[in-house]
């Protein structure tokens, strides 16, 4: 099964099929992260890609590991980049010379645990963007990349290397990558379901008959 199948559902239907399918506390889900790019929160917006994943740490640590690459050249053409950024940061950890370059080697978008500047340059690209927030401060002042290709974590979330990431205006997924093919058999059977059900409430019937009809509740 492919990518492309996977891009026809919704982040809010990945994540009912994650929990269906127990993946728990909270199905995949990334918090708190939203579109900035191509347009904030708004449009049909979505990517699907294998994470390329990078780590941010503050400047001034002289222990952690330096890559020998930058990880925007480094980026895997059709890969997703994922940033993780100290939490208590207020600069971005991604302009818009990092998504001319990302853009170039084929990234399909990037997604944030952190902020995002330059916002017009990105828009005026079609480059999408994922972040928590926007800031006017760059990068290099404040934190720099560490590791990339490792294991990271957003918020609650973790995310390795080749996992399939999802966002679109809901969201962001991360799908473990040995369970895609799950996901999309049950996106399938109960994307199907909802459909029915949505009929049957725009003809005027109840909730709790229409669940009881289609969704056996």
């Amino acid at each position: 099964m492919s990518l492309e199948q996977l891009k026809q559902f919704s982040t809010c239907e990945i994540a009912d099929a994650l929990l269906k399918l127990g993946q728990r506390p909270w199905g995949g889900y990334i918090p708190d992260i939203e579109m900035w790019s191509p347009t904030y929160c708004e449009g049909d917006t979505r990517i699907v890609g294998p994470a390329f994943t990078v780590k941010m740490v503050h400047k001034e640590d002289k222990t952690s590991p330096t890559p020998t690459e930058h990880f925007a050249d480094a980026a895997e053409s059709g890969s997703i980049i994922v940033i993780s950024a100290p939490s208590d940061v207020k600069n971005a950890v991604w302009g818009g010379l990092m998504s001319a370059r990302a853009k170039a080697k084929g990234a399909r978008g990037v997604v944030i645990d952190g902020r995002v500047r330059d916002l017009n340059e990105h828009r005026q690209m079609l480059f999408p963007v994922f972040a928590k927030s926007h800031s006017t401060l760059p990068q290099n002042a404040f934190v720099r990349p560490s590791e990339i290709q490792v294991p990271i974590t957003l918020s609650a979330a973790t995310v390795n290397p080749g996992d399939i990431i999802v966002a679109d205006l809901d969201g962001v997924i991360c799908i473990p990558k040995d369970m895609v093919e799950q996901v999309i058999i049950n996106c399938e059977k109960y994307v199907a379901i909802d459909d029915q059900c949505m009929k049957a409430l725009q003809a005027g019937h109840s909730v709790k008959e229409t669940f009881a009809k289609y969704r056996g509740q």
